[in-house]
């Protein structure tokens, strides 16, 4: 691999196998551009738009993403790892009309406040993550890893949960009556939030 590559003054509009380490480019766009099995180190793209980018078999590890547009890009395997990508609206990327597993992995990352709405995210990983005040509303999370992700004030309606992982997964607002968990699994005492949301009342008897 190449290291320390720079690509935004660069006329190439493809790269394969290259390091990007270090790099800033807070508030720049990026336009037009494919990456194929690259690694990104480090590097900061709070707020950089990247318009109609391709990424096949990326890494970004330790990077802050916030904020970033995606309008018309295209995530193909790509995993994010110990990483910040609040406020990102997913739903702007170009997504394959046939439904892919795994296009995107979550790993130890920050995804507050960003919009999943009606993605289909089967096989997705979001493990260990932040993910506060994301909007997951009819998107397809089935099979999807979420164990160990804090979901505080997210967003769950007409959500595919069928076979997701939410072992250890805490701050959860899930109807059951809204939405699609068959065969999902969930830990205690986390899962006694599903119970609270089918408005009933749960008493509390002590043996005499």
């Amino acid at each position: 691999m190449n290291k320390n590559a720079i690509f935004p003054d660069g006329a190439e509009k493809e790269y394969d196998n290259v390091v990007f380490e270090g790099l800033s480019l807070k508030g720049k766009t990026i336009s037009s551009k494919q990456f194929y099995n690259c690694v990104f180190k480090g590097c900061d793209f709070t707020g950089t738009a990247f318009m109609s980018c391709k990424f096949s078999d990326c890494k970004f590890e330790s990077c802050n993403l916030s904020l970033v547009k995606v309008t018309g890009s295209s995530f193909a395997s790509a995993d994010f790892k110990d990483s910040k990508l609040a406020g990102v609206n997913w739903t702007a990327a170009s997504w394959p009309r046939v439904k892919l597993p795994g296009l995107l992995q979550f790993v130890n990352c920050v995804i507050s406040d960003s919009n999943f709405l009606g993605l289909s995210l089967r096989g997705a990983r979001v493990t260990k993550c932040f993910a506060r005040g994301a909007d997951f509303r009819e998107a397809d999370l089935s099979c999807a890893d979420l164990t160990h992700t804090d979901f505080t004030d997210s967003l769950f309606g007409k959500t595919n949960l069928t076979g997701a992982d939410l072992t250890r997964a805490r701050n959860y607002a899930i109807r059951v009556s809204d939405n699609r968990v068959k065969d999902a699994k969930f830990s205690m005492p986390e899962a006694m939030s599903l119970l609270y949301c089918l408005d009933i009342k749960i008493i509390r008897v002590q043996d005499a």
